[in-house]
């Protein structure tokens, strides 16, 4: 087996909701899961891969989270195992009609993208995944942010690999529990024509992806 692709193995473990949306409070925590992916061509019909992570964040300051997750699907059903850490910080408090600025740095380090009798030779690979978005609070309790901005997804190697994007999603609040609803599109400047799967997006340029996530927040305040 030859080892993915950069674009391949960004889509497989970078595939969670952005967490650069809005503080969950100082001495809060969180636990969280999410399920989505790049859509692919399944019997002629666009498909989410059904990717999924369990992880945890806990509010650090007033304005920072730190955050962990693993990716449970991507070692199930492509051998890939693959874990993160990130900070992210509030750079801007909204005000008005000023959104909320937001700043994230997670670090994903996945390995086992080869067969079984390989050897391990670059088994382990190391990712940074940055992003920065805009977010206005909405609705009668200001629990519901539309947000919207841009990512990368870097492997720092001995060649320099990069992916870039933009996001837009709308993190809905209920009590202690939000849902988050955010679509991607990754790389829209590079044909995916011969990448394994066939990922769906406008031209064949790059992949959109569709994701869910749900968190339940409690201790400290919101």
């Amino acid at each position: 087996m030859q080892r993915l692709t950069l674009a391949t193995l960004g889509f497989l473990v970078g595939c969670a909701p952005v967490h650069a949306v809005r503080p969950i409070g100082k001495g809060a925590a969180s636990i969280d899961a999410s399920l989505g992916g790049p859509l692919t061509q399944v019997f002629g019909a666009p498909i989410p891969v059904p990717l999924t992570t369990l992880g945890a964040t806990y509010g650090a300051t007033a304005t920072t989270d730190v955050h962990v997750a693993f990716h449970p699907t991507a070692a199930a059903m492509f051998g890939v195992g693959a874990g993160e850490i990130g900070v992210s910080q509030q750079l801007l408090a909204p005000q008005g009609a000023r959104p909320r600025l937001m700043v994230d740095l997670t670090l994903i380090g996945a390995g086992g993208d080869r067969q079984a009798d390989a050897l391990p030779d670059g088994a382990f690979r190391l990712f940074i995944q940055p992003t920065a978005t805009v977010g206005w609070d909405w609705g009668k309790q200001k629990k519901q942010t539309f947000y919207t901005g841009v990512l990368g997804f870097f492997e720092p190697s001995d060649e320099f690999y990069a992916l870039g994007g933009w996001v837009l999603g709308n993190r809905f609040g209920v009590g202690r529990s939000h849902v988050d609803v955010e679509l991607k599109w990754i790389d829209p400047w590079a044909n995916t024509v011969n990448i394994v799967p066939d990922f769906v997006a406008p031209g064949n340029q790059g992949a959109v992806e569709v994701q869910f996530g749900y968190g339940f927040t409690f201790g400290g305040g919101q």
